[in-house]
């Protein structure tokens, strides 16, 4: 989700409970999981810290409680430095924290939501965990609705009517994305994703040798099946011998797929899925090539 889906939806929930006082302190745990984006150089030029892109760290449960209390820290240094406006009343630090970690799980439940994979169990799991159920026109009509409701609050301040209002079409997206969602799995078999189209989605079927992918059109069924051969010219077991690598372990948490190819000292491991504009995103290290002396033995 966008920047704004975040901060609006913590404010609007913050201000419909009777803790209008406490929204900062929302928004601060809204919008600091996304910080990651400001040091995205590091994990490009350092292969083994790939969980500092986008949607990394950050996006774990332990990563967001980290980040809370940090914000939460440096927000009272500053305001007891003077740097910040206002102070807080002695007996709400736990009130106060318990808002920016609201702010901060409502982010990480709303990119479950959209996104196709958070590391949301790290360090216990680098393992991704999504929903993916969200067609871009509907993404983008969430992200417009919330601009919106908060040009409307800056301009007139927060009110129950525009609450209720943003609450009830806001649920109403959710709810038309879960029913599309419950569609595509009801009639297909596999991981499901949408697409730009809001009624097509990609189906992806991974197999012990072979993998696959199927364009689904909710009112045509299957239009195009693409079917993937997952070792050329090597054995699994020769594939082992990289698992440790900091390049192949980045490819592969991006990645939907993952086949190989040896074309004489090379070996190249492709994610088909992002390599044909299947699905863009992530679009970091789509592929990625080593030689046989890379081993790690």
């Amino acid at each position: 989700m966008d920047i704004f889906t975040h901060a609006v939806a913590i404010l609007v929930i913050l201000y419909t409970t009777g803790n209008a006082a406490f929204i900062p302190f929302g928004i601060i745990g809204a919008v600091i999981i996304d910080i990651d984006m400001a040091y995205a150089f590091i994990p490009r030029r350092v292969p083994s810290l790939y969980l500092l892109h986008h949607g990394g760290f950050t996006h774990s449960v332990s990563g967001a409680t980290f980040l809370s209390a940090v914000a939460l820290g440096a927000a009272l240094a500053l305001s007891g430095a003077g740097l910040l406006p206002g102070t807080l009343p002695e007996g709400m630090l736990l009130p106060a924290f318990a808002c920016v970690l609201a702010g901060a799980y409502l982010h990480l439940f709303l990119d479950y939501l959209a996104a196709p994979g958070l590391p949301l169990l790290y360090p216990v799991t680098e393992k991704r965990y999504g929903l993916a159920m969200f067609p871009m026109p509907v993404y983008l009509l969430i992200s417009l609705l919330s601009i919106a409701s908060l040009a409307v609050i800056l301009l007139r301040g927060p009110t129950q009517e525009l609450a209720a209002l943003y609450g009830v079409v806001f649920s109403g997206l959710i709810l038309i994305s879960a029913v599309m969602t419950w569609q595509v799995h009801r009639k297909t078999r596999g991981r499901s994703y949408p697409t730009l189209h809001p009624f097509q989605w990609i189906v992806i079927r991974d197999e012990d040798s072979t993998c696959s992918t199927l364009t689904y059109d909710m009112f045509r069924g299957v239009t195009r099946e693409r079917k993937y051969e997952k070792y050329r010219n090597i054995t699994p077991s020769d594939v082992n011998r990289y698992d440790s690598l900091p390049e192949l372990r980045r490819h592969r948490y991006f990645s939907y797929l993952s086949t190989v190819e040896k074309n004489g000292t090379e070996i190249t491991f492709h994610d088909p899925v992002r390599e044909e504009g299947l699905i863009s995103y992530p679009p970091w290290y789509p592929s990625v090539t080593i030689r046989t002396g890379d081993a790690v033995s």
